[in-house]
């Protein structure tokens, strides 16, 4: 017995016959009438008393009811979720950001996200933090936000807007009367960065040569501990440039462009390219554009 006679013991009790049962669960009447004599065959007993033209179930359709009714509605449960699902209506979007210290410009975009999908959960899965490219092609999460445009085939990557890596440092510290520090400026220094995956990409490149000069380069989860030891006059930081958005955060640190042409980033969002990719993760992609453009202009 499958959910298939569950569903035909319960639509022909509810309706008491086999015409109506057969509206109910778009069979004809003979094709109902035959998976019914083939059910009672192979279980050997009847199901229904024939009575006129009413169908009432025995006590063996009655416990088959019973046992199997909370199976029928989980199953109802299921199909209307993932239907749902499909159109967007009621699901979860699950997010991951590349570097989530950056989500100053978060709550901006779940905002208007939830003006047209207020059933719509917002999930960030922070073990996706690094690995948002993979984990999108794992099926892991929905929606990735990148600080490097992605040239996989397999994804729809779109830019939203560009930041900079700057050196922060300490009242009174030497960086601050230089307009830009060149890498080789920081021999001897101790550098605080965001811990990237794979050496940090342009950052490791651009620093690699003197990488064994420095006094220690140490790599941390947050950017608000690095704002901290660097206030402190500890070392030096690596951060992106909106981190001195705050008042607080300008009057504690002082500012230096990372070589003469500074270091920028094009953060970007993706989804996978598939047509199967949810229109709520679809839409939750459009609220971050606008939400980050938004934020970039009244920036600049």
């Amino acid at each position: 017995m499958d959910l298939k006679h569950l569903r035909l013991i319960e639509a022909i009790a509810e309706h008491g016959g086999l015409t109506a049962a057969g509206r109910d669960l778009h069979l004809s009447q003979p094709a109902l009438s035959q998976q019914l004599a083939n059910l009672e065959a192979e279980l050997g007993l009847a199901l229904f008393h024939r009575i006129g033209r009413k169908m009432t179930p025995t006590a063996a359709a009655r416990m088959v009811l019973e046992s199997g009714s909370g199976l029928l509605a989980g199953m109802r449960d299921l199909e209307e979720r993932v239907r749902r699902n499909a159109r967007g209506l009621r699901c979860e979007v699950r997010l991951g950001i590349q570097c989530y210290t950056a989500l100053h410009w978060l709550p901006q975009a779940m905002v208007q996200f939830h003006r047209t999908h207020p059933s719509v959960e917002l999930k960030i899965v922070n073990d996706a933090t690094h690995e948002p490219v993979l984990a999108l092609l794992d099926g892991r999460i929905d929606v990735g936000v990148l600080n490097a445009t992605s040239q996989d085939p397999r994804l729809r990557t779109v830019p939203m807007f560009k930041d900079e890596l700057v050196v922060i440092s300490a009242p009174g510290h030497a960086f601050g009367a230089r307009p830009h520090v060149a890498p080789e400026d920081l021999v001897g220094e101790q550098v605080f960065v965001y811990s990237a995956p794979h050496g940090g990409g342009a950052l490791n490149a651009l620093v690699q040569p003197v990488r064994r000069k420095l006094a220690r380069w140490t790599e941390m989860q947050w950017t608000d501990p690095i704002i901290t030891f660097v206030a402190a006059g500890m070392g030096v930081g690596i951060v992106p440039d909106w981190v001195l958005d705050a008042p607080a955060a300008r009057r504690k640190l002082q500012r230096s462009r990372l070589t003469a042409g500074g270091l920028r980033r094009t953060w970007s969002v993706a989804t996978l390219d598939s047509r199967a990719v949810p229109e709520s993760a679809i839409a939750f992609s459009a609220a971050l554009r606008d939400a980050t453009r938004a934020l970039a202009s009244r920036r600049r």
